[in-house]
């Protein structure tokens, strides 16, 4: 019997190593693709986020009080006009005020209180008063009759008995308030009686000598629904 040489038939296969190659699909590989950003990470890009916003937030909050508790007044302060005011005021006196406030603050009341805004057309009386149906202009915090064109001035300063104006030197040279007719008028008709070193002022009606003519000019049109006229321009002589 021959005996073969060859080894025994082996059931077990060879493993073959098998190697795959990256695909290009329009020219990009695997490693081109973007990051994929997931739900979890999206979640704590955005408490981040808020948690930075609401952190400038409190900041500038924080440093606001801080600047009200270190210095309470910015501009012009009122109280203390309005409690000069409020000392000698007279019930039925007509307050007539840049701002409502601070008088009814003083007076802890609103029956003699009058806003003065400024002309219809400017954002102050657009932004602080309101149009009730039966046409009248009042102050939106107080609820007081407005001021809101020439005639009115005119009519409040010439008629209401003892009138107070409590006003500042800002608002009277100021465009978005009462530079212009408005400020010729309380310049012209009225004098100082009383002021604060922060600007603020209470005025009274002036002695009929002591009256700008320009000014009782420019009332005359106003009330009578004239043109107002323009003041002449003096030009100085060499």
């Amino acid at each position: 019997m021959a005996i073969s040489t060859h080894p025994p038939f082996s059931t077990t296969r060879r493993l073959r190593a098998i190697t795959t190659r990256p695909r290009t699909i329009a020219g990009r590989t695997p490693f081109d693709a973007p990051p994929v950003v997931t739900p979890r990470i999206r979640r704590r890009v955005l408490a981040v986020v808020a948690v930075l916003l609401i952190g400038a937030v409190l900041i500038y909050d924080m440093s606001g009080l801080n600047a009200l508790r270190t210095d309470p007044v910015t501009g012009v302060d009122y109280l203390p006009i309005a409690e000069y005011v409020a000392a000698r005021h007279a019930p039925g006196e007509a307050i007539l005020t840049a701002l409502p406030a601070p008088a009814f603050l003083a007076v802890d009341s609103a029956d003699d209180l009058i806003f003065l805004s400024s002309p219809i057309d400017r954002k102050r009386a657009q932004r602080y008063t309101r149009l009730t149906v039966d046409g009248r202009y009042l102050d939106y915090w107080t609820g007081s009759d407005s001021v809101v064109d020439v005639a009115g001035l005119c009519n409040t300063l010439l008629t209401a008995p003892n009138v107070w104006v409590v006003i500042d030197e800002t608002r009277l040279v100021a465009d978005w308030a009462y530079l212009g007719p408005m400020s010729d008028v309380i310049t012209g008709l009225t004098y100082v009686q009383h002021h604060d070193m922060s600007g603020s002022q209470v005025r009274r009606l002036a002695p009929l000598p002591a009256r700008d003519p320009f000014a009782e000019s420019i009332c005359a049109a106003a009330m009578t629904g004239q043109p107002l006229p323009t003041r002449p321009i003096v030009t100085p002589v060499p």
